[in-house]
């Protein structure tokens, strides 16, 4: 099936393919079936054209770029959290309508969430496709064999799209059938305890052996395998047994217990591992973002090799040229990441968000970026740190030079060090819709949740070392340190450093029931001034807690009888 699955990845990745002409392209099956599903090679072209489909954005070829895509420059979800800046830091740039509406507590029914648009929208056009596929596939000339592998796939695909809704909405409207949009009356919206029930026993069907496959050969790299159902069901049970949705009546218990089955088949088959680089193992964090095929990824959005996420490093010459800055790292998600040895730089903050420091860290103020967690200088540009390739030679930032820094970081966690963007290069930066690390740490946080025991606790903290040591952390997190509160806490942070602008954040603060307290704070960055460094408020934020969960389309609520609005809206 060599030759099918690149089909699919030109499907997807092309880049004169406008999001509108890969919704056409999959809609084919809509509008005629009989040709479609008569046909090989468009029967198979609709099945694979519905991985596009699996993550949405302003322009989903790019797919980082959640809220907006500029100039090749993408703001992205987690942008819209306290680990972002804030709006564009290029002086007469734009100013992103959809960021401001998420920082500053603007969101309403009556206009789309992104640009004029709506997941809700987005995924269930996606689900309506997936079930014309389900419905129709048995008709078409495909070997039996072939019929069943994709009918497994595509069900796979109609879940995920579902957990995706769950994420943003809560209580779902089930797509688990082709739906007549003339019986508006008999469409209802579930309950949250039949939505999570449905999707998770969905996951759990296809997670059942010999259902999807361990493995892929090379050529079919980023198909939906049996690990991946296995850990979309952890991560719905993770979701719905914290605070946001606890009416689903899923327990912390269900969703560890899953997580480690996950951990079990992955560790016992060599399925998935934390992804360990050959030939610099000390860059693992960064290098797994820009190999293709590695055993962390368990679903990726594919894309061609580019160089677009550069626009993320300064927006000036020698790095970017008349390139928008649409997502920079703020402080509050910098002071996240330990020192070298393990320990926490800072303690806790004043009133003015002045940090406490911890004076036992070696944390020096004056040099704030030495020894620490190696996953900073692989994930952030700070002052002081040179990138080695920025139009034929190195480049360095210096904040006491007069540019406009924005907050003073740049994201460069996908970036490879190997290339030079300015004089065309390219390399593979796929985003990573869910990887090995992800699981550990919801592993770590259900168990912890689950019982307050030291036994639980050491579980958990077991599978945070596993984590750290990879990152070259050199010192391992004891269990008689913590108690279930402040183990919960540590949890937490882990999380924001492994996984900061993979999307996780805008869900985890939601989810947490943290959003409130987090979003209401000012953003916060850092200058250098007669060679001092000094923390700046870049902005000022506001959160209204209906934002916990996104607004239902208020036409579809006005059109469908059974559809509720969710609180607040």
């Amino acid at each position: 099936m060599r030759k099918l699955f690149i089909s699919f990845v030109t499907a997807v990745l092309l880049t004169n393919c406008s999001a509108d002409s890969l919704m056409k392209e999959t809609e084919l099956d809509l509008t005629d079936t009989e040709k479609v599903y008569s046909d090989i090679t468009l029967t198979r072209k609709v099945a694979y054209d519905l991985y596009a489909r699996m993550r949405m954005g302003r322009d989903r070829l790019g797919s980082f770029g959640f809220l907006a895509n500029i100039g090749g420059s993408p703001c992205m979800l987690d942008n819209a959290t306290d680990d972002g800046a804030g709006n564009t830091t290029r002086a007469g740039g734009a100013v992103i309508p959809e960021l401001e509406k998420f920082i500053k507590g603007g969101i309403d029914a009556s206009k789309g969430l992104i640009g004029g648009d709506h997941p809700w929208i987005f995924y269930y056009k996606a689900i309506r496709s997936a079930n014309t596929f389900l419905n129709n596939v048995d008709r078409s000339p495909l070997e039996d064999a072939e019929k069943i592998s994709l009918k497994n796939q595509v069900r796979f695909l109609r879940a995920l799209y579902h957990h995706e809704l769950f994420r943003f909405y809560g209580a779902l409207v089930i797509g688990d059938k082709e739906l007549d949009p003339l019986l508006y009356d008999e469409i209802k919206r579930e309950s949250l305890e039949t939505t999570v029930r449905w999707i998770t026993n969905e996951f759990k069907e296809l997670a059942e052996p010999g259902v999807l496959p361990d493995k892929y050969d090379a050529a079919d790299y980023g198909r939906a395998t049996r690990g991946a159902a296995l850990g979309y069901l952890a991560r719905t049970l993770l979701y719905a047994a914290s605070p946001l949705h606890n009416a689903s009546g899923v327990t912390w218990r269900e969703a560890a217990d899953a997580a480690y089955d996950m951990i079990e088949y992955s560790d016992n088959g060599d399925f998935y591992r934390l992804y360990e680089d050959p030939t610099t193992p000390e860059k693992s964090y960064t290098r797994l973002f820009n190999t293709r095929a590695n055993g962390e990824v368990i679903m990726g959005f594919l894309r061609a090799p580019a160089n677009d996420l550069y626009g993320m490093m300064p927006a000036f010459d020698p790095w970017n040229v008349n390139k928008e800055l649409l997502t920079c790292p703020d402080q509050w998600l910098v002071d996240c990441y330990d020192m070298l040895d393990g320990s926490q730089p800072i303690l806790g903050y004043e009133s003015n968000t002045k940090a406490i420091i911890n004076p036992n860290s070696g944390y020096n103020e004056n040099s704030p970026y030495a020894n620490r967690d190696p996953r900073l200088a692989q994930s952030i540009l700070c002052d002081g740190a040179t990138w080695p390739l920025v139009n034929g030679k190195p480049a360095t930032i210096d904040l006491s030079k007069s540019y406009r820094w924005g907050s003073g970081y740049f994201l460069t966690k996908f970036l490879d060090d190997r290339i030079d963007h300015r004089k065309g290069g390219t390399t593979y930066m796929d985003f990573p819709m869910m990887r090995y690390a992800e699981i550990l740490l919801d592993y770590a946080e259900a168990e912890n949740e689950a019982e307050d025991t030291n036994t639980a606790r050491e579980k958990a903290i077991a599978q945070l070392n596993r984590i750290r040591r990879r990152a070259g952390i050199t010192t391992d997190l004891l269990a008689a340190d913590y108690n279930q509160a402040t183990l919960r806490e540590r949890i937490r942070k882990e999380r924001r450093v492994e996984l900061c602008f993979e999307d996780h954040r805008f869900f985890d603060i939601r989810r947490w029931l943290i959003a409130k307290d987090v979003m209401r704070l000012p953003a916060v960055g850092i200058k250098k001034i007669n060679g001092e460094y000094q923390r700046v408020t870049l902005d000022t934020r506001n959160y209204n807690e209906r934002m916990n969960l996104a607004p239902i389309p208020q036409d579809e609520v006005n059109n469908c009888p059974n559809i509720y609005q969710n609180p607040g809206y």
